[in-house]
């Protein structure tokens, strides 16, 4: 959140700055490649596959999917050589990842606490670690500054 925060401030004061609009672009394509792959991989693996069943949770899940699949392709418009199509797809990759976020945190995460059962969320949480490993906290802390 605090990456998608400083691109919103920053494109506001320096959008039309092509040396900020490639370093920003710069950091969040390596913050999608060293945190967000194993993420959305954890979540497609893991997490959803366990929730499918889950009443209300077919819609839901397929709209995460779709978010991940569109911020796979912003992540890879973010070396654009125009600066003006770098702006835009930064500027969407920092509002869609915000929305997936909060997506996550008011409909996701409830649905999952008041449907899994213990044993489930052993099963998820054992899953997701064998995929991400110790890693839960962001690899490169310094691109989210």
């Amino acid at each position: 959140m605090m990456l998608c925060l400083r691109i919103h401030r920053g494109i506001t004061l320096h959008g039309d700055d092509e040396t900020w609009v490639r370093a920003k672009a710069a950091q969040a394509a390596e913050f999608f490649a060293t945190n967000l792959v194993a993420h959305f991989r954890a979540e497609e693996e893991a997490l959803f596959p366990a929730m499918r069943d889950f009443a209300g949770a077919s819609e839901l899940l397929s709209e995460l999917i779709s978010d991940h699949r569109e911020l796979e392709q912003l992540a890879a418009r973010l070396c654009a050589r125009s600066v003006a199509r770098l702006a835009e797809a930064l500027a969407r990759f920092a509002d869609l990842l915000e929305a997936h976020i909060r997506k996550e945190e008011r409909e996701l995460f409830p649905l999952y606490e008041k449907e899994a059962s213990a044993e489930l969320a052993a099963k998820v949480g054992s899953a997701v670690n064998d995929i991400i490993g110790d890693a839960m906290q962001p690899s490169s802390p310094e691109l989210l500054k």
